[in-house]
């Protein structure tokens, strides 16, 4: 995959059902993060409209002629200002939660294709074979009862689990490993401490410059990161399981989530009109964000 690609938004034209809800909710879970900002830019976008309209006549100013309308603006500006920290919280947690469904669902669709990789002294009672309807029903069972064992360890204990019992590497660089492992750090202190850093967070981070004991203000920036990487993890790991255990892949250029994203396939920029209800500026902001 060439590196020109813009993981955030890129999405391949064939992808296993694993990996189709995974970017189904991704699609879902940017425009949430994004909404609020979108509504201000366009909101912004048509009182410039306005005031340039009506500037001639307004001796004292546009925002003289349309005070409540600028003063409208403004608190919409604070809102999104206060908001911003807490969507980043929500958008990158989402974020890593998927990818954790993600593998979750796609070993399970690995270990029921081919059975034997399910070997283990684990001991299951007669009622759990009897209970099932047939063997493939009891195959089904055992691989997702392993695998919902497997989702309460850490991500370096699954991705471990992976190169052992798969004979594949979840990841291909190391850069977007811990970019993501950063994301899940993340996510656990969002959720289990309300955001206010440990000193196992900063151990995992390697942020040594934070203060144990402060709150983290969660960035979008620290969402996109976490998100591109995950999409790249994906994508990658994606056509690789898919190959080596025959699990069947479907077409996704006719989701409606589908995306070549900001470059093509081959890496060359896809110079596509800007979508309905937004403008070049906006387009230009979302790119300019995307490469930060």
């Amino acid at each position: 995959m060439t590196e020109d690609r813009d993981f955030l938004t890129w999405t391949p034209k064939q992808a296993t059902e694993a990996a189709c809800r995974f970017y189904e909710q991704h699609a879902r879970d940017m425009q949430h993060a994004a909404s609020a900002s979108l509504i201000l830019q366009e909101y912004e976008r048509l009182l410039r409209s306005i005031d340039a309209a009506f500037s001639e006549i307004a001796p004292d100013g546009p925002e003289a002629l349309f005070a409540e309308f600028h003063q409208r603006r403004d608190r919409m500006r604070e809102t999104v200002e206060t908001i911003t920290p807490a969507s980043a919280e929500l958008g990158l947690t989402r974020c890593v939660e998927n990818f954790l469904c993600y593998v979750s669902d796609v070993i399970t669709d690995a270990l029921i294709a081919r059975p034997e990789l399910l070997k283990t002294q684990e001991q299951v009672t007669l009622q759990d074979v009897l209970d099932r309807e047939s063997i493939e029903g009891f195959i089904s069972w055992a691989a997702e009862r392993r695998v919902a064992q497997l989702s309460f360890k850490g991500l370096e204990d699954i991705a471990q689990y992976i190169k052992k019992r798969l004979g594949l590497e979840l990841h291909q660089e190391e850069n977007d490993w811990l970019k993501l492992k950063k994301g899940v750090a993340l996510r656990n202190l969002i959720v289990h401490r309300r955001g206010v850093i440990d000193q196992r967070f900063i151990y995992v981070t390697g942020q040594t410059d934070l203060t144990k004991g402060s709150a983290y203000k969660t960035t979008m920036k620290d969402y996109v990161r976490t998100a591109e990487s995950a999409m790249k993890i994906v994508g990658e790991f994606d056509v690789k399981v898919a190959s080596k255990f025959s699990i069947t892949q479907r077409s996704t250029e006719s989701e409606k989530w589908y995306s070549p994203g900001r470059w093509g396939p081959e890496g060359r920029q896809n110079l596509r009109k800007p979508t309905e209800g937004t403008t070049s500026h906006e387009t230009e902001k979302v790119e300019r964000q995307q490469k930060s």
